[in-house]
């Protein structure tokens, strides 16, 4: 029942009432597929000791008076003896007769209730109605009758039904099953079927629309090949029977127009109601099938466009018509289409009802591509279409190229591969040879070598630079983007000035040269020249609709210590990105925000940062950002002083990188190893790690964050007796930030000054120190840790009085950014001074990790499934819930739910 957990509860709450007298009813309404059945079993099974009667409704015996009563009762009719005369007589003989007479109408749902009440003795009575809409209305309305009057009784009915509840069971509690969250979904699948590629399995959740029967059915059918990403998902995927059965009764007995029109909405879904009411023709009148559709409750409209009310009943639709019907729908969509837009979804509608080559249409449907302002995924389908109604090698290579670069860029990694394999036997012409290096450049650069992508990349630019100078220099720009992910800084300079040679003029009008120069300066320390062209690519990034384009300018903003700038353009490439269809250039733009909020921001912001990434990563087959972003996660424990936690990630991305040149996550990696050795005391460890990370070979570790480790250097350093090699250190650091003028790098130096002096210009130093942090992002960590060692070198000097205020403000500050070994040291500090206070614990008594845990677990999760949400071992969940049941003195998952949701 994973992401049910509060409906499960409901139920077993119903269910546990009726063993104390105070019985009760609840009508679960759902989608075929949706799990109301499983959730009701779920839910008996907690009902230990009740006595159980079930009924499942069937359509055939929906018109058979008292069917339903009698399937429910069958087991235990030799039981109505515990019945008064009366009632039994008349109780016996409505089963038998299958009707009742009329004067008997009060008479004979008392002596159903009575039965009831009669049967909960000495066990209580549950009694549950599947599949209630085929349960004749008779049945119904006595059980109904006898669930309105449970309050005293220790008897519960639970009804299960599809769609609306039948109108017998009105006035009675309900409960409404929704779609599944796609999370879960994900979830749900991963661990039914580990062996379908993460990409593979984002596109079945896609296309299941929140129902978890019917995602389970598409996973179980897949073939091997399929299951790999090594061939394409058919257009339609099998839906298991019980699920297409229930979804064609809603549709089997509908009129013809009705059923015609259902057609055309399926094959366009959201199409516009203009549209539709321009296909009115004799036979069919849209506006009046229209309004019978909704009045059956299979179609609605909203904000002008028609949408099934359930998504699965569109796929049913189309599954149900010949082949020789959806050509005829799509051609009728076409020429709707044509005469009210867009243009482009009526080209593709004349393509898939094409059943043979023609060339005509397929430079329609590239040019389209070229001229309309599509969306990645948009781009790709039309694309592919016109690939397969080619037969010329060449075109059909580009073509195919093409496409799959766009559906890498929407984020569909396995269709993008398997589209890139279609290209591969074909020879294109020289036009078009650059589009197969192109993307699997990308695919390179996404989940495996960056530097082999770099190369490709440049590669494929040489190809095209010849006729297309502005395709080559995005292929150069993203090549520089590989070289800087694997730390090759040797290749990045190659490929940006490759870039800038190309288009030497456009270097000052384009935020993507003016970004590579002024990284390429920064790289090389020449931190002032690389003010200009990285303030200009910011500037011109603001009127590029290109989402990669906002991506570089957020590390742009970072290289420049604004960290504001560095948040508004990550909302804005996220933004742009989610309007373009973009969806792999999310994870990308979030594994770059996260250097923003790790010091000077939000912990919990950069952790929810890296999650999602880390999720869209995986669903988009980008591994090596995936990686990237469980670098952050270990940073982001490391602060939170999680040690298992860091190590877990830390593990994660060495077993990723370990064949991979990734020199930016493996770098961030270990500066996150060293700040979790650094708040543990471990100052020699500390120190070790970040020499060893600034004298790493390229490809293995990143010059960038050897320049924003430096700070943790030098505190480690001072402490070992190392003040000149931190001094060092620190020289590189204070020259990039007096040169962006920073606050928040300008407060780090001076606190690095600090921690290098001694006696009164160490003091002036924090003070100065602290009135940077103020002008920049203040209650960050690193204003805090600031506060602890200006408070600790005054303590040390024998002015606790002095030092309390800093301490304070340093222990309210990682209380709230949840640093407890941070948090530690700070109170330590200011217990040192003199200062008593109560320890604060959680009120439930468990720690910060267990109660993570058990808030998981409580809302449905599988000990597996909080292992892979963590990042921990399924062991080590397993022994964290032992000591949270020990702790809060429960015995059960189900008591788990009830107490957190209870608090």
């Amino acid at each position: 029942m994973r992401g049910r957990g509060a409906e499960v509860e409901r139920l077993v709450r119903i269910v546990a009432r009726s063993a104390e007298g105070r019985g009760g009813a609840l009508v679960v309404e759902g989608r075929p597929g949706a799990g109301k059945s499983a959730l009701v079993d779920a839910a008996l099974e907690e009902a230990k000791g009740h006595l159980v009667l079930r009924v499942n409704g069937r359509r055939p015996e929906a018109g058979l008076p008292l069917s339903g009563l009698h399937g429910l009762l069958l087991p235990v009719q030799h039981r109505l003896d515990a019945l008064d005369p009366g009632h039994r007589r008349l109780l016996a003989d409505a089963l038998r007769r299958g009707r009742s007479d009329p004067a008997d109408r009060l008479a004979l749902p008392v002596a159903v209730l009575a039965f009831l009440a009669a049967l909960a003795d000495p066990r209580p009575l549950v009694c549950v109605v599947d599949d209630a809409q085929w349960i004749d209305p008779e049945s119904l309305a006595l059980l109904a009758f006898a669930a309105h009057r449970t309050g005293g009784a220790r008897v519960a009915l639970l009804f299960a039904t599809r769609g609306t509840p039948p109108e017998e069971l009105s006035g009675l509690p309900g409960m409404r099953l929704g779609p599944l969250p796609e999370e879960t979904l994900q979830a749900l699948l991963e661990e039914a079927h580990e062996d379908i590629d993460p990409a593979v399995r984002a596109e079945l959740v896609r296309r299941a629309h929140g129902n978890p029967m019917v995602a389970l059915g598409y996973a179980a059918a897949l073939a091997p090949a399929r299951r790999t990403g090594a061939e394409p998902l058919p257009q339609l995927l099998p839906v298991p029977a019980e699920v297409m059965d229930a979804y064609a009764e809603a549709v089997a007995f509908l009129p013809d127009d009705v059923t015609g029109l259902l057609l055309l909405a399926a094959v366009e879904p959201g199409v516009a109601v203009p549209v539709l009411a321009a296909g009115r023709d004799d036979l069919l009148d849209p506006d009046a099938a229209l309004d019978r559709a909704e009045q059956a409750g299979v179609l609605r409209v909203r904000d002008g466009r028609v949408e099934f009310d359930d998504p699965m009943l569109g796929e049913t639709v189309r599954r149900r018509a010949t082949t020789a019907q959806l050509r005829q729908a799509h051609l009728a969509m076409a020429g709707m289409l044509a005469e009210r837009g867009p243009r482009h979804r009526a080209l593709w509608h004349r393509a898939v009802a094409e059943t043979g080559p023609d060339e005509e249409l397929g430079r329609e449907l590239t040019a389209a591509v070229s001229a309309s302002d599509l969306t990645a995924q948009e781009a790709s389908a039309l694309l592919e279409r016109a690939a397969e109604l080619t037969d010329r090698p060449n075109r059909r290579a580009g073509r195919l190229a093409e496409a799959s670069y766009q559906a890498w860029a929407a984020g569909q990694y396995c269709r993008s591969a398997t589209l890139i394999k279609q290209a591969a036997p074909y020879v294109p012409m020289a036009r078009t040879r650059g589009l197969p290096d192109m993307v699997d450049g990308y695919l390179a650069i996404g989940a495996d070598d960056p530097v082999e992508g770099c190369d490709r990349l440049m590669s494929a630019a040489r190809d095209v630079a010849a006729h297309d100078t502005g395709h080559a220099r995005s292929l150069l720009l993203r090549a520089a983007d590989a070289a800087s992910l694997a730390g090759d800084l040797d290749r990045y300079a190659e490929a940006a000035r490759r870039a800038l040679a190309l288009d030497a003029d456009e270097r000052l009008r384009d935020s993507g040269l003016s970004y590579v120069e002024g990284s390429m300066l920064a790289f090389a320390g020449d931190y002032r020249s690389a003010l200009e062209p990285l303030r200009r690519s910011m500037e011109l990034s603001e009127r590029d609709d290109n989402p990669q384009a906002l991506i570089r300018s957020i590390v742009a903003s970072q290289r420049l210590g604004d960290i504001a700038g560095a948040r508004r353009q990550t909302a804005q490439a996220i933004a742009r990105a989610g309007a373009r269809g973009t969806v792999s250039m999310v994870p990308q733009a979030l594994s770059y925000a996260v250097y923003g909020e790790f010091w000077t921001g939000s912990v919990a912001t950069a952790a929810e940062h890296a999650s999602l990434g880390l999720r869209l990563s995986a669903e988009t087959g980008q591994r090596n950002c995936a990686a990237h972003h469980l670098a952050a996660l270990a940073m982001v424990a490391a602060i939170r002083g999680d040690a298992d936690g860091c190590a877990v990630r830390a593990a994660a991305v060495t077993e990723h990188t370990d064949n991979r040149p990734l020199g930016l996550p493996s770098a961030l990696t270990e500066w996150a190893l060293a700040f979790l050795d650094l708040t543990r005391g471990r100052m020699r460890e500390a120190a070790t790690r970040l020499e060893e990370l600034a004298r790493t070979e390229p490809r293995r570790g990143h010059r960038t964050i050897r320049v924003l480790s430096a700070p943790h250097y030098v505190e480690a350093a001072v402490h070992v007796g190392a003040a000149d090699r931190a001094a060092a250190a620190l020289a590189d650091y204070e020259r990039w930030a007096r040169a962006t003028g920073g606050p928040n790098e300008l407060a780090l130096v001076a606190r690095c000054h600090a921690l290098l002096s001694d006696g009164d210009t160490a003091r002036e130093h924090f003070e100065e120190a602290l009135r940077l942090h103020r002008g920049g992002d203040p209650g960050g960590i690193e204003e805090a840790r600031t506060r602890t060692a200006y408070g600790s070198l005054l303590r040390r000097g024998r002015l606790p009085s002095a030092a309390r205020p800093h301490l304070r403000h340093a222990v309210e500050a990682f209380t709230r950014l949840d640093a407890p070994l941070l948090l530690r040291q700070a109170r330590e500090q200011l217990r040192a001074t003199g200062e008593t206070f109560d320890q604060e614990a959680p009120a439930s008594g468990l720690t910060p990790q267990q109660e993570q845990i058990a808030r998981l677990v409580a809302e449905g999760a599988t000990n597996r499934e909080v292992a892979q949400r963590l990042y921990i071992s399924p062991r080590t969940v397993e022994h964290h819930l032992r000591n949270v049941f020990r702790q809060l003195q429960i015995r059960s998952r189900v008591e788990l739910a009830r107490r957190i949701s209870g608090r």
